[in-house]
């Protein structure tokens, strides 16, 4: 797949929607750590990525453009900064013409934190998708938040399935990111592109998500966290 492990953060969020960080903030963060890159997905609008894009050139991170539509029955991560969807009309009738129509534009798409605590605690947060859905997506995010929470481990059983049975979905890690500081005790991942290349754009990162050459690993090493899992 690749001798080169481009490491990236592919879930985060600013004070555009509910996080705490500046664009600023969260590229200088992501630095810190020792990302390649990040995408921004603020809930709902990209209000913030111009600018995160901009200091991510200013400080030598690879910014993805990106937007979670967030919804009563779901969210979804969207990555590329092509689309114009309107994330008011995603609902489980038009979900999938809307997912085809930001992959058309050239963006990839998946699905955040499938198994998150659900309504009433987090009305959207658990996927409530038709099961249709696995068909149209290009990434899924196996491992979300803290490695040892527990929905975790029903959604790399669900992503394991999918794959069986022939789907074509990459591995994803998402933090869901919002603010800089670590629980205390917690474990946390990142999503590594996979690539013989000695750096990448936007362009390349976007197809190595969407051809399948990622690896959930720690946020620290490589370890691929699937595999220990299972």
């Amino acid at each position: 797949m690749g001798k080169n492990k481009f490491k990236f953060e592919l879930h985060t969020h600013t004070v555009h929607s509910d996080g705490a960080f500046t664009p600023k903030e969260l590229v200088e963060s992501a630095k810190k750590h020792g990302y390649y890159g990040i995408a921004l997905t603020d809930h709902n609008t990209t209000s913030g990525c111009d600018s995160a894009v901009e200091w991510g050139k200013k400080l030598g991170v690879l910014v993805i453009p990106g937007i979670e539509w967030t919804t009563f029955y779901g969210h979804i991560v969207v990555l590329g900064g092509n689309s114009k969807v309107d994330w008011r009309k995603v609902n489980p009738d038009t979900v999938i013409e809307l997912i085809e129509e930001a992959r058309a534009a050239g963006d990839v798409v998946g699905l955040a934190h499938p198994y998150r605590v659900g309504y009433p605690v987090c009305t959207g947060g658990k996927n409530q998708f038709p099961k249709e859905i696995f068909e149209h997506l290009d990434f899924y995010e196996a491992v979300s938040g803290e490695i040892d929470d527990p929905s975790n481990l029903s959604a790399i059983l669900e992503y394991n399935e999918l794959k069986s049975r022939g789907y074509s979905l990459s591995a994803a890690y998402g933090r869901d990111w919002h603010k800089d500081a670590d629980k205390s005790g917690a474990k946390y991942g990142a999503t590594y592109l996979l690539s013989d290349k000695e750096k990448l754009n936007l362009t390349e990162a976007i197809e190595l998500i969407k051809s399948g050459c990622t690896l959930v690993g720690y946020r620290d090493t490589a370890n691929n966290i699937l595999e220990e899992k299972i």
